[in-house]
């Protein structure tokens, strides 16, 4: 009987088949984005977007209502875009990112070029709001005033001013770099880095 047994349960163990490494590894680690991280990205960007079309243009605006009502829009899609980056970075986080495909360099620079993009996301609204705060306005937010927690001081506002287009500059430049990467990415390595973060159905959920 014991050996029966022992025939049988070999029998048994052999019919089941292990789970395939590759398939532990996909439920793992996403190959692409998936919705809520596609909507972050894409929403971020083009709020990102009309800020520094609408921050090049806020000097021209003639005095009056119009002047108003542009400033305050500014703001108020500024502290937007720093809700979207924490929710994004909240998000990104706590959910598995698809693997960065190139040798180990190009994986050093992708990490750089996202920890210096979130780096400027975070400070430039904070930096505007810092800068209104020390010119002695209110900052705006969908109608309702933000909060007041620095005294009027003229001279700090100037420098948050030079420091907070420094840093816009700055990012534009470096959306321009992670745009054209993506692109390379795309048409000369012909990977799948573009495409992962287009709208569309996704294969595995990230």
């Amino acid at each position: 009987m014991e050996i029966n047994d022992v025939a049988a349960v070999r029998f048994l163990q052999s019919r089941v088949a292990p789970p395939s490494p590759a398939m532990s590894t996909t439920r793992l680690v996403p190959q692409r984005f998936g919705p809520v991280a596609r909507f972050l990205h894409w929403a971020t960007l083009g709020l990102i977007t009309l800020q520094l079309l609408l921050g090049n243009v806020l000097e021209a605006v003639p005095e009056g209502a119009l002047r108003g009502l542009a400033y305050d829009s500014h703001e108020t899609i500024g502290l937007c875009v720093l809700l979207l980056v924490l929710a994004r970075l909240a998000w990104r986080l706590t959910h598995p990112q698809p693997p960065v495909p190139g040798p180990a360099w190009q994986r050093r620079v992708a990490l750089c070029t996202h920890a210096t993009l979130y780096v400027l996301m975070l400070a430039i609204p904070v930096l505007g709001y810092t800068m209104v705060d020390a010119k002695g306005y209110d900052v705006a937010f969908f109608g309702w005033s933000g909060v007041d927690w620095l005294p009027t001081n003229d001279a700090l506002a100037d420098s948050l001013k030079v420091l907070h287009a420094a840093f816009g500059w700055a990012l534009i430049a470096l959306v321009a770099l992670h745009a054209g990467a993506a692109l390379w990415h795309h048409f000369v390595a012909r990977d799948d880095v573009l495409r992962r973060m287009l709208p569309g159905r996704a294969s595995i959920r990230a």
